[in-house]
């Protein structure tokens, strides 16, 4: 069955050359509830005004003005982009249809055609492409389970060796701070290498368990205090040209989770809009928000598959944390795989390619989304929703 729903969201945009039966299809998609972009003339146009508005549908007639017919501009703009099309054409011999069928068409339309035939062409073509890209998340989210599995059993390996390490460290830390004195400033040194190590000691575990679901042994945490004590240990190491934006809300911001997670999500956010301003003076800015009621559908996070989205979050009260940087952005490519294992932009030796993808492990399993909006010279910025504790 289609879903009308669609006709009170879809954006529309029409390539046809004949002005008069351009604003007669405009003037009926309006009727009909659609959103219609603009009627282009040209293949030119077509492919440009698609690729930077990115309609949800185009509705293109074979023949069009300019050097780039409408075959050949369809053909560029899914090569590009998963922007469901269809044909509208007064031809319907056979070298016509072969011609365009390599585009992969969302339907065709024959002149002349009336209300009734373009209303359920678009809204096949619309119900078809939505259920492709919800296919494709899915597809996507697989992968993305596939890849933790393989870093828990990653981790499961160099666990032991790795304790041992630590162990070592914390222990000899231990014996250092119960034989200094706690006015020494050797005391403060000797107490943060042994809660470092300490935090080492539950990344471990917390590299075997991202990919299972959160455990049951969980606590009220002030997402606040947290993000707080985050930068008071960032703060020592950055760099002169980077400032700090960031108010603890007046009201505590409480989740139900665990508070050593909790504080890798926001460190391991902090550090990248640090290391992404590295080369460049900047601001590293972070807002909480408690008892927010916000659909992830609407937040400017595409694409989709760039943010995690749980059922009934219409119906929960979340905590929201923002942290932006004004870096240098990511690419598009860079941007898809942010969130990938072992995925990292840095030099070989500086960085694990394990922080995003730890943040994304911990949400996914308390149930929440993380969203990612970043453009290259423009920064970035990373939306976490939490379900708020007592919710």
């Amino acid at each position: 069955m289609l879903r009308d729903n669609h006709m009170d969201h879809s954006r529309i945009l029409v390539a046809e050359d004949e002005a008069i039966i351009g604003k007669e299809i405009e003037l009926t998609l309006k009727d009909l509830g659609y959103d219609v972009l603009g009627v282009v003339p040209t293949g030119e146009e077509a492919i440009e005004r698609a690729l930077s508005e990115q309609p949800d549908l185009v509705l293109m007639d074979i023949m069009l003005a300019g050097d780039i017919d409408g075959t050949e501009a369809a053909a560029q703009i899914r090569r590009q982009s998963h922007i469901p099309i269809i044909f509208s054409t007064a031809y319907t011999d056979d070298e016509t249809l072969a011609r365009v069928k390599p585009t992969a068409p969302y339907g065709y339309l024959i002149k002349p055609f009336d209300q009734t035939d373009l209303r359920i062409t678009v809204e096949t073509a619309l119900y078809k492409s939505d259920m492709e890209e919800k296919l494709r998340v899915s597809e996507h989210r697989l992968r993305q389970a596939q890849k933790l599995e393989a870093v828990g059993t990653l981790a499961s390996g160099i666990a032991h060796d790795f304790n041992n390490i630590l162990s070592a460290i914390i222990g000899y830390s231990e014996m250092g701070l119960s034989k200094v004195d706690e006015s020494d400033s050797l005391h403060k040194m000797l107490d943060r290498i042994n809660k470092a190590g300490r935090r080492a000691k539950d990344l471990v575990q917390l590299m075997l368990d991202f990919s299972r679901p959160a455990g049951s042994d969980l606590d009220f945490v002030d997402l606040g205090a947290i993000v707080t004590e985050a930068m008071d240990m960032l703060s020592p190491s950055l760099p002169a040209g980077i400032r700090t934006d960031f108010s603890p809300p007046g009201t505590p911001c409480l989740v139900r989770a665990s508070s050593t997670q909790m504080h890798q999500v926001a460190l391991n956010l902090l550090k990248n809009a640090v290391d992404s301003m590295a080369q460049t003076d900047g601001t590293l800015s972070v807002t909480l928000e408690s008892g927010i009621r916000e659909d992830p559908e609407g937040v400017v996070c595409l694409p989709m598959f760039d943010r995690l989205v749980e059922p009934g979050w219409q119906d929960c009260a979340c905590v929201k944390m923002v942290v932006r940087d004004t870096g240098g952005g990511m690419a598009e490519d860079v941007r898809r795989r942010a969130f990938d294992p072992f995925f990292t932009t840095k030099a070989s030796g500086e960085g694990t390619g394990m922080g995003l993808a730890v943040v994304h492990g911990i949400v996914q399993s308390y149930g929440g989304w993380i969203g990612l909006e970043s453009e290259p010279g423009r920064g970035s910025m990373f939306t976490v929703c939490l379900p708020q504790a007592g919710e």
